[in-house]
């Protein structure tokens, strides 16, 4: 019987351990900064370290830790030389900050649909959305796995274009043997508290090869200035904001980041080993990774699919959310991620930007650019039909290992095989409450 149902729920409270995975390393490296943290000076000696591991890591000279990835996006995009009246190509399945880092700069974020298999912009339809207005392409690691990063260089330098990383997502997965974060002209990552490479709190990072986008993003992170040195002249060259990261922030990715590909190969395992499972068990997809890349599972998205089960007359809605209520109750964490493309959200549907319409009203930009979510009938179809693990509630990564991931799938075959009936019914009432 189902627990929603009054039966036992398949996974007892606590048999799932939280993310990040907190050692006492990780403990130690804190309480130190803390100690060091007086007098108070800029930068942190923490926060430095941080900035020059991320660089070995990832082969990328020039890094600034930054107060959280969307900064470190804002700081990319004006690195870019992106301005005002310039467009930027997003995908259109994505987080928000990946496109309203490009409002940030007084520019137009502009949409393309997503790849069915890997969630990631799809490279078929970025040129059909390039205008002699385009000055970047934003490519999201999504879920923690890499986007095609060669095929989207290709058509970035056959353009004259910048290829843009958002890694927020995926520290610690390959392209072709190259990291994350290093995979675009420049990149940003997030060190959000939920992130395969975490702050515990906020937390981010840009990274460069060219010490000219190093340098403007260094006065976008702080108040404009230029900083020569480790001196300060007080003296604003453009509008600058206050980007700082945290020193116990710092501190603490720093020691996570020293684990970092031990706790990949953990998620990389665990990840193959639940869809091995999953593949078996009608009504699912599982995520698909490609030969040349690997997966780190931020998220684990899954597409649910009741045709598989001849349930055609049930909408995929009312099966998606009867599903998530059924697994929930079984005490595992699954919930639905983006329920829309970011270009149908009001933000973009509305278009009030800073006030009056701007930055599509303010003169720079072409006139008549508009959102039509059916212009990404993938992403629209993605974010239907998608629940996703992973995060602090069902965790892919360490200490959870292959017998959790087993205990993961062993819920999905019971709602979904052994009590499929039930499953059935709840859709069938949850499709009637909708109408």
């Amino acid at each position: 019987m189902l627990a929603l149902d009054g039966g036992p729920r398949l996974v007892p409270e606590g048999a799932v351990a939280p993310w990040p995975h907190i050692v006492d390393d990780d403990r130690k490296a804190v309480l130190d900064a803390l100690d060091s943290a007086t007098p108070w000076h800029w930068p942190m000696r923490t926060v430095q370290e941080l900035e020059r591991a991320w660089a070995e890591f990832t082969g990328m000279p020039y890094v600034l830790a930054a107060n959280s990835g969307t900064a470190a996006l804002h700081m990319a995009i004006a690195a870019a030389g992106v301005e005002p009246g310039d467009e930027v190509l997003v995908p259109a399945d994505t987080f928000l900050a990946s496109a309203s880092c490009v409002l940030q700069a007084n520019a137009i974020p502009v949409f393309v649909d997503t790849d069915i298999e890997t969630f990631a912009i799809d490279p078929a339809r970025v040129e059909e959305r390039i205008t002699g207005r385009t000055r970047a392409i934003v490519a999201v690691d999504l879920n923690g796995l890499p986007a095609d990063h060669d095929a989207l260089r290709a058509i970035a330098d056959r353009h004259g274009l910048t290829l843009i990383e958002d890694a927020a997502q995926a520290h610690g997965a390959t392209y072709k043997g190259r990291p994350v974060g290093s995979l675009g002209t420049l990149s940003g990552a997030s060190l959000n508290g939920s992130k395969t490479l975490s702050g515990l709190g906020e937390g981010g990072l840009f990274a460069t090869r060219d010490e000219e986008q190093y340098r403007l993003a260094r006065r976008v992170l702080m108040f404009g200035e230029e900083l020569p040195g480790q001196s300060r002249d007080y003296n604003a060259r453009i509008m600058g904001w206050n980007y700082r990261i945290d020193v116990l922030a710092a501190a603490f990715a720093r020691s996570q980041l020293a684990r970092l590909p031990r706790m990949s190969r953990v998620r990389e395992e665990n990840g193959a080993a639940l869809t091995a499972r999953l593949a078996q068990i009608p009504g699912i997809r599982p995520p698909v990774v490609p030969e040349d890349r690997t997966h780190v599972f931020f998220f684990y998205p899954l597409l649910v699919m009741p045709e598989e089960l001849g349930l055609d007359d049930i909408p995929v809605a009312a099966f998606r959310d009867a599903l998530a209520q059924a697994v929930n109750a079984e005490g595992l964490g699954i919930m639905r991620w983006q329920p829309r493309p970011v270009p149908a959200q009001t933000l973009f549907q509305e278009q009030r930007g800073y006030g009056r319409g701007c930055p599509w009203t303010c003169g720079h930009a072409r006139p008549g650019i508009g959102y039509d979510p059916r212009d990404h009938p993938v992403a629209e179809e993605i974010c239907a039909r998608r629940l996703v693990l992973g995060q602090s509630f069902s965790s892919l990564g360490p200490p959870n290992d292959i017998s959790t991931m087993d205990l993961f799938a062993d819920v999905f075959h019971k709602v979904l095989v052994e009590e499929r009936d039930a499953l059935v019914a709840l859709a069938r009432r949850t499709a009637d409450a909708m109408g």
